[in-house]
């Protein structure tokens, strides 16, 4: 049984105070735009579970996510799918999970409410985003959707109406391989009532397994089912660690002297407790000194396939069972123990991976120390190297004692900020930050943090220069947190010091300096929460220096105040805080909740904006006299009153996000309900599509430069057909698919705010405009010549960016007259000379832009149908270089019709190929290339320069070698003095080293040499057809194109036909065609002399057989005759006119003989 969602961990949070009259009063004002909204929208929300396929149409119950084979169930349905627009000798494949989906509304039955639903058109619209593996050389990067509509289904249970009792929505859940974590938004598609939009994290768990009974158990352990208040009263919160949006399953120890952790694959909507299946072994030595032995499991890492734990001074790991990403099982079988004969004391983690690994950090103390291990996770397999490699820390900074205390790994830039703890001779202990470069070994300290604490004197931040004065709080440092967005580093313990270019530090003063810092917690797009020591959580708005305090505040009272009108069950008068994270940029607790009935664990929304809005109303606010009474008023703060974002682009092209649009197909039912046939139908269509999209990889691009990823592009114009046969209840299997409710969408409109994070490649930009409509005492008139008044707004707008070297960012402003409104145009720029090429979607370099409106942080709030939302600071991330879903293709239409031009004639091969069009040898050759985005499905030709090479070749498919180095540099450098060279060109630029020929669109073309020493030369043709060859093409513009960041590859088969022979060939054929001809004329004429001696010949051999026989016959036939004289009578006999005919052929064949002797 799975345990109820649960909550975080701290000292028990004091009962809530008797607010005073003033506080009671400000609750009660700020409640009715709440409640108002909650009666407005019924609070309906949109709930999905996971079903496998046997247990779809069952009113209650989930499965876990973990079988990630295919089922091949639907193939026999779709075979049977005649006269429809499907290739029926394809195999179709379907997924074993299905989405339930229904919705409830607080206070109303869910069943009548999805009947009712139902009833109005409403159709939940499922989008599923697949998040890209980490191992982008093994799997390419994209950003894929689908968007699918969920099909209406009866329940399969006892039911007493005439239709339908209980109905839920389904729709497949698909799978993609390389993508274990699954983002899927639920919406309604606009009939009906009003839902709002709500997002479920749908991962999987390659944690479990399946025993002989059927019954699901976690391979890392036994799970637990009785959460006790000791795990969680009186405990303190801890960090929840992993690889920052790739992780499908988290874990989160902790637990005191229980060698259990919290695990869930669902961002803790729900979870288990499960108890850990180690060794639990304890080794003390002179080398790693431990006062005691402890079960407690105090650090706990999740990547994306791989779990971290560490026990005392001991490591274990465990990966996961993920075929999707190895495509293959290197999950472990029981936990794996690294670092046996290491001391370690923390596990630091890495919340970016980089180049195609994910990272962790283990420090060291005993005999090791001052040195750390470095761990890389990459397709699933872990290694350990410790570091550095020559020297240890301390010598490197040139200490006897030195101790590493936290670690920060910075993967795109391959360094390391080592947070170091350093104790001189007089055991007074100071401070540093070293940086380490993981690929030269090299170390270097950047920074020495002060001794004390500074004073601040009031003021907000203060810029650390050494000439400020200080207090007599000395500065402890615990840890580091960076953020490779916008480079922000900061270093953390009873201070708060940040730093955007790791040399200038700034000191946030509002953060008091008798508490001490536990843990950071960053959302990567402008937010940080602070936890401390006593379990205080703050808020720091990154691009502001202003720190908040969240909990214990006033703010908090006046929010429970309104929790406690409500009656939610999400707050109790005793709680602890377990945990504190970000998901989807919104800040939640798990909270342990004791109550008088139960105690719980639960997730829990912390309201960062409505806490800093209250605690803003409290401490804004002033009485003022009215006639005889008194009134309370509020000063609002925030400069503007509305914010909008307009002129935004269309998003695609910056985002790189790919989506699919599959609709079920259509039932011939009345009632329209789906049966399990039409969903399975639904999982067949949904599987192929998917699987099209990854094959998509064609060299070869025609007339429609990208191909939609559909199987009925030959059967589409059979599509009115297939419509008739619907609307006459005829289709085959009930159902009828559509061909327009299954393809690519490349329109995609933008929303009201800024992408997620968008990519630049060279030199492009990308501009919106914000519309701000401002307070009246924001603009002033300022005189101009002429005696005219030019309207001047106080409104400002700034832009900080996180690379100001590699991008710029252009602001304008335009004041309306009479509109009290501003309108500020924003463009960012990529500087063209920050990155080298890569391979799209590699090597990314990661930047990003703050807009800000000055003076807006934590004062200007927006009110949404999810709460208040904060105005004021955009933070985007930015991705500069090659975007994902860009390739290089051979534009074989137009190199046709241009070559066709060029050469007055194309002659084609015998055997025509249309997938591979050939080329005459003697003809030149010219290529053209195209550039395919397919996130947008724009197409256009390749301008930029390029490098072709022949890289391999046969005279046939089957012989096709690869070239080595060495060959490929004889056969198409210009340099070649071996007579190899297989083409040649009049173009005269060449690369830097004159090694190769640089191409362009505007080429003067190739010629075909294949001098003697190249493989094509003396080709010996297989028939008595002209000799062909294939040669495999390497295209790049790697060093050579300056117009953008995309290193293009593209490989591709060449037909050419009609190879020249050699001239030894050519002349042992000459002499033998001649010698052959010569002989047959020789032989017509001698025929042609003999013939008539051969005939007399002839007749004279004829003549002496046939007087031979007729001699023998005669003689026999005289014999005979005597004898029968007497009994015959006078009739004459056959032989007497034989012999007078052989008489006469005598006498005629001496005169013949006579006359040709004459």
């Amino acid at each position: 049984e799975r345990c109820p969602a649960m909550t975080p961990a701290g000292p028990a949070w004091p009962r809530l105070r008797v607010l005073w009259a003033l506080w009671s009063l400000l609750a009660v004002l700020l409640s009715p735009w709440r409640l108002g909204a909650v009666e407005d929208n019924q609070e309906c929300t949109w709930q999905v579970v996971l079903n496998q396929f046997e247990t779809v149409g069952k009113n209650h119950g989930s499965d876990r996510f973990f079988n990630q084979e295919p089922l091949d169930t639907v193939n026999s349905l779709l075979g049977l799918l005649v006269d429809s627009p499907i290739d029926l000798n394809e195999k179709y494949m379907g997924f074993p999970y299905y989405l339930k989906i229904n919705y409830s509304c607080k206070g109303e039955a869910s069943e009548a409410l999805v009947r009712k639903g139902h009833l109005m058109g409403l159709k939940p619209v499922v989008l599923v985003t697949f998040q890209s593996s980490v191992n982008i050389n093994h799997w390419k990067l994209e950003q894929l959707q689908i968007q699918m509509e969920a099909a209406p289904f009866r329940s399969k249970e006892q039911c007493d109406a005439e239709e339908v009792c209980v109905m839920s929505w389904y729709v497949p859940m698909p799978i993609k391989n390389g993508s274990v974590v699954m983002h899927v938004d639920v919406s309604s598609n606009g009939l009906g009532p009003f839902i709002p939009n709500k997002r479920f994290q749908v991962n999987i768990n390659g944690f479990l397994e399946r025993e002989q009974d059927d019954k699901l158990k976690f391979t890392v352990g036994n799970e637990l089912f009785n959460l006790l208040p000791r795990y969680f009263v009186n405990v303190s919160s801890r960090p929840l660690w992993c690889t920052v949006g790739q992780t499908p399953v988290l874990i989160l120890g902790g637990i005191p002297e229980e060698k259990s952790v919290l695990l869930t694959d669902t961002s803790f909507k729900d979870f288990f407790l499960v108890e850990l299946s180690i060794d639990s072994c304890w080794v003390g030595s002179f080398y790693c000194p431990k006062a005691s032995f402890t079960s407690t499991i105090y650090d706990a890492i999740a990547t994306e396939s791989t779990l971290f734990i560490r026990q005392n001074q001991l490591v274990y790991y465990f990966t996961g069972t993920y075929i999707t990403l190895h495509q293959s099982n290197h999950g472990s079988e029981r936990w794996v123990r690294v670092l046996a004969n290491e001391c370690i004391k923390k596990l630091c983690p890495v919340y970016f991976h980089g180049n195609g690994s994910e990272y962790i950090m283990a420090l060291t103390s005993g005999k090791h120390e001052g040195y750390f291990h470095f761990g890389t996770i990459t397709d699933g397999r872990v290694s350990f190297e410790m570091l550095p490699r020559q020297q240890s820390v301390c010598k490197w900074i040139q200490v006897v004692v030195c101790s590493i205390i936290w670690a920060t790994y910075i993967a795109d830039d391959y360094n390391m900020l080592l947070l170091v703890e350093v104790e001189d001779n007089s055991t007074r202990k100071y401070f540093q930050v070293a940086n380490y470069d993981v690929v030269t070994d090299e170390l270097a300290i950047f920074y020495a943090i002060p001794e004390f604490i500074p004073d601040a004197r009031g003021l907000e931040f203060l810029m650390i220069l050494g000439t400020e004065s200080y207090t007599n709080f000395s500065m402890v440092p615990k840890g580091m947190s960076y953020n490779p967005y916008n480079n922000l580093l900061f270093i953390w313990g009873n201070f708060l010091l940040q730093s955007y270019d790791s040399e200038n530090f700034i000191y946030l003063a509002d953060f008091p300096k008798e508490l001490s810092i536990k843990y950071l917690v960053n959302s990567f797009h402008g937010d940080i929460a602070i936890v401390t020591e006593t379990e205080e959580i703050w808020y720091l708005l990154e691009g502001s220096y202003r720190v908040y305090k969240l909990f214990p505040s006033k703010g908090w009272e006046v929010y429970i105040s309104l929790q406690m009108m409500q009656q939610s069950s999400l707050y109790a008068p005793n709680e602890t805080m377990v945990t504190l994270f970000y998901q989807d940029n919104n800040l939640y607790q798990l909270v342990y909740l004791v109550n008088s009935q139960q105690s719980e664990l639960v997730k829990r929304l912390v309201p960062v904006e409505q806490l800093l809005m209250y605690q803003q109303l409290s401490n804004r606010y002033f009485l003022q006299r009215q006639g005889s009474h008194l009134t309370l008023s509020f000063t609002n703060l925030c400069p503007f009153t509305v914010m909008h974002l307009r002129d935004l682009p269309n998003p695609q092209i910056y985002t790189r996000q790919e989506r699919y649009r599959a609709k079920p197909p259509r039932v011939l039912e009345p009632s329209g309900f789906h049966t399990e046939n039409s969903l399975a139908v639904y999982q067949g269509l949904i599987y192929y599509l998917l699987w099209l999209h990854s094959q998509y990889e064609k060299p070869y691009a025609y007339a429609d430069p990208v191909h939609h990823s559909t199987w009925w592009k030959n059967k589409k114009q059979d599509q009115d057909y297939y419509f008739y046969l619907a609307s006459n209840w005829q289709s085959a299997g009930n159902v009828h698919i559509d061909v327009d409710n299954y393809k690519k969408i490349y329109d995609l409109s933008a929303e009201y705010e800024l992408p997620e994070r968008i990519f630049l490649d060279k030199g492009s930009s990308y501009s919106f405009s914000i519309f701000l409509t401002v307070r009246s005492h924001s603009f002033k008139s300022q005189p101009e010549l002429g005696n005219s008044f030019q309207l001047q707004n106080e409104v400002d707008l700034g832009v900080v960016l996180a690379d100001p070297g590699c991008t710029e960012a252009v602001v304008k402003q335009k004041v309306p007259t009479n509109r009290n409104s501003v309108l500020f145009w924003v463009m960012l720029r990529d500087k063209s000379f920050c990155l080298n090429q890569g391979v799209s979607g590699h090597y990314l370099m990661k930047t990003s832009m703050l807009v800000k409106v000055v003076g807006s942080a934590g004062y200007c709030f927006q009110n949404t149908i999810h709460g208040p939302r904060m105005q004021g600071n955009l933070m985007m991330p930015v991705f500069i270089g090659c975007p994902p879903g860009k390739r290089l293709a051979f534009d074989i239409t137009y190199t046709l019709e241009y070559n066709r031009l060029q050469n007055k004639h194309y002659f084609d091969c015998l055997h025509l190929d249309p997938e591979m069009p050939c080329f005459l040898f003697r003809d030149i050759f010219y290529p053209f290339f195209l550039i395919q985005d397919l996130v947008t499905g724009d197409s256009g030709s390749f301008q930029g320069s390029y490098v072709l090479k022949v890289v391999g070749g046969g005279p046939t498919l089957d012989t096709i070698r690869e070239y080595s180095e060495e060959e490929i540099y004889r056969f198409n450098s210009p340099l070649d003095n071996t007579y190899s060279l297989i083409w040649t060109t009049k173009n005269t630029t060449t690369t830097e080293d004159s090694a190769f020929n640089i191409m362009s669109h505007q080429s003067l073309g190739i010629e075909w040499l294949c001098l003697e020493n190249s493989p094509c030369h003396d080709t010996v043709p297989p028939s008595i057809f002209t000799p062909e060859f294939f040669f495999k093409v390497l295209v790049s513009n790697r060093g050579v194109d300056k117009s953008t960041y995309c290193d293009y590859q593209l490989v591709f088969l060449l037909h050419i036909h009609g190879l020249p022979l050699s001239a030894k060939r050519a002349f042992f054929i000459l002499i033998v065609s001649t010698s052959v001809f010569l002989s047959l004329v020789f032989l017509y004429i001698i025929v042609c002399l003999l013939f008539p001696l051969m005939v007399k010949g002839c007749n004279i051999l004829r003549w002496k057989i046939n007087n031979i026989l007729t001699t023998e016959f005669y003689y026999t036939h005289s014999s005979s005759s005597g004898v029968g004289s007497s009994t015959s009578g006078t009739r004459p006999t056959v032989s007497s006119r034989i012999s007078s005919k052989v008489v006469e052929n005598k006498a005629e064949t001496e005169k013949i003989m006579k006359k040709s002797l004459t």
